[in-house]
């Protein structure tokens, strides 16, 4: 028999748990064996690359959204940048180029002289936000977790799911008021939210306004056809 502690485990860990099964990645490539995410790129803009020497992965353009992993190294060419969510640790990094660096566990490293090498803008996000980005059920490019690609019914929502969904839209307007408005990282936050309580026609809903902000956003219209077939009106993407 499942106690109550058993179920609410089961329920917030499920997202995790089927995130083992689905092969998503950016490119189509199958699943490999890869370092843990460690950070989640939010913003970015001009020519900027990067690679992983661990994985062997060769330097090739970084996309929006994409999942970061350790070790993991940038290279921002002048009027380039790059803004950088580390989930540990709340730490948002905003690095301008010209500058080369490597994600860590919990923060960035920039190449340079001791005490002389750039340094980014930096903002702190509650952590309790950055790890619930962490496990989110979205298929985020560059994944290191893999998706289930079965389409999840969706139930009646509990007294206790209905708590958090409220709890997150507060804290997804808090988020929002003080981003800039080209800043999606608060829609991330509460995408997430959305798709682990399978709440699609809401994502829908701020899928559509994201891709205002940004109209033909690859990743964003990976997510919106995501969403898509999970609520059943379409094929597998």
């Amino acid at each position: 028999m499942k106690t109550p502690w058993t179920r609410t485990f089961c329920r917030r860990a499920l997202p995790c748990l089927l995130a083992l099964t689905w092969l998503f990645t950016a490119s189509g490539a199958p699943a490999q064996t890869a370092s843990p995410d460690v950070a989640l790129v939010t913003q970015v803009s001009g020519p900027a690359t990067y690679w992983n020497q661990g994985e062997k992965q060769q330097p090739s353009p970084v996309q929006a959204f994409m999942k970061v992993r350790q070790g993991d190294g940038f290279k921002l060419p002048k009027e380039s940048s790059l803004q950088l969510l580390y989930f540990a640790s709340g730490r948002q990094e905003t690095w301008k180029g010209p500058v080369t660096l490597t994600a860590g566990r919990e923060s960035g490293q920039a190449e340079g002289a001791k005490g002389a090498a750039p340094q980014p803008e930096v903002k702190l996000l509650p952590p309790r936000v950055s790890r619930k980005m962490d496990c989110s059920p979205l298929p985020l490019p560059r994944s290191s977790v893999r998706y289930s690609g079965v389409i999840q019914t969706m139930g009646p929502v509990c007294a206790e799911a209905r708590k958090e969904l409220k709890d997150a839209e507060a804290t997804y307007r808090s988020l929002r008021q003080q981003a800039p408005a080209a800043d999606l990282t608060p829609e991330l936050y509460y995408l997430g939210v959305l798709a682990e309580y399978q709440q699609y026609p809401e994502m829908e809903k701020l899928l559509n306004s994201m891709l205002a902000k940004k109209p033909g956003d690859p990743a964003l219209k990976r997510l919106k056809d995501w969403v898509a077939y999970q609520s059943g009106k379409r094929g597998q993407p």
